[in-house]
């Protein structure tokens, strides 16, 4: 694979927060480390879903990319079409206003992440606004196109948000994201707090946006059913770390990392006529704060071995495309979510 095909890439990317616990100053100000040196790159034009437990991380990455929120250490590297590769967290002013517009975010909650007191219309135009200068007709008709693109009604954009429906208000978030014609929108949980048959249309909305105007996804996720129908790469994300990343196929035919096979395993299957195998994960899941030593999943780790407590295992190439962060991943036979038992 050439750098040409390649479009945004992660370096060593990390995010740490400081909680304030003391009592009268007295006290620990530990330290939560959201986002843990993180490493991966993006292709142009593919849907790269990024799975994991709730707290995991996977929004505070995705904020991180856009600079919704500033990254403690690391690199976002943007590759523009001529070659040429910039550093959108160290982005200068011009630099920044460029790119600014070339990656946006959809948020997850239709309702909070839109502003009551704007209209529909806006709402929409006000990344266009801030973006370029166009004339009111000309801003006018883009927001027109995109409204229909999404499926909204246009003769709707005189009102307010709160005058919507849930599905509607994420269409509206869509349109707002896809107004300035980017190359990459960071969805966050696009449709986690619509219905299921809300989710298929405005999944299948984004689909075909993404094969008009030839767009990069990074799609943020908890439900995997969701993530394989959308995703053509997939990477697993545990307290922080990035445990394992394939291509779609792969990752739910023959997962390498014993955390995505328990994923997997909950996921629910239609067919009355096939049994599959649950895995019940022992113990909790970590406190950020204060991590195991060694391989944060060890704790809860079926195949565990000495070396896992004391040794963080780096994420590398198992097989072509196939990336895990397993001491013993080669010796493992996992089952996947297609084995019936």
């Amino acid at each position: 694979m050439s750098k040409s095909d390649i479009i945004l890439e992660i370096k060593n990317l990390t995010k740490e927060f400081n909680v304030k616990t003391k009592l009268f100053g007295y006290g620990k100000t530990p330290t939560i480390k959201a986002v843990s040196d993180i490493s991966f790159f993006v292709k142009r034009g593919e849907t790269f879903g990024l799975v994991g437990e709730s707290g995991c991380g996977k929004t505070t990455l995705g904020r991180c990319i856009v600079r919704g929120i500033d990254a403690t250490s690391g690199q976002v590297m943007y590759y523009m079409e001529d070659g040429t590769k910039i550093d959108f967290l160290k982005a200068k002013e011009e630099e920044y206003k460029d790119l600014r517009k070339r990656i946006q975010m959809i948020f997850q909650d239709p309702y909070s992440s839109l502003d009551p007191r704007m209209t529909v219309y806006d709402i929409i135009s006000e990344p266009l606004k801030a973006c370029y200068k166009l004339s009111k007709p000309e801003i006018d008709d883009r927001v027109k196109e995109i409204g229909k693109a999404t499926g909204l009604d246009i003769s709707y954009l005189k009102r307010y948000p709160h005058a919507f429906s849930g599905g509607q208000r994420q269409r509206i978030g869509i349109a707002r994201a896809l107004i300035t014609l980017p190359d990459i929108i960071v969805c966050d949980e696009p449709v986690s707090a619509l219905d299921v048959s809300i989710q298929a249309q405005i999944i299948n909305i984004l689909k075909d946006l993404q094969a008009e105007y030839k767009m990069t996804y990074i799609f943020i996720a908890h439900d995997l059913s969701v993530v394989e129908y959308i995703s053509d790469r997939v990477a697993v994300m545990y307290l922080g770390r990035i445990v394992e990343l394939a291509p779609t196929e792969k990752m739910y035919s023959y997962p390498k990392h014993p955390y995505t096979e328990a994923l997997l395993s909950a996921v629910p299957n239609p067919d009355p006529e096939r049994k599959m195998r649950r895995i019940i994960l022992q113990g909790e899941v970590p406190i950020p704060s204060n991590p195991p030593a060694g391989c944060h999943f060890h704790p809860r780790c079926p195949y565990r071995g000495k070396e896992c407590d004391s040794v963080i295992p780096e994420l590398y190439e198992l097989e072509d495309g196939h990336y895990v962060a397993c001491h013993y991943a080669n010796k493992l036979r996992l089952s996947g979510i297609g084995q019936v038992q």
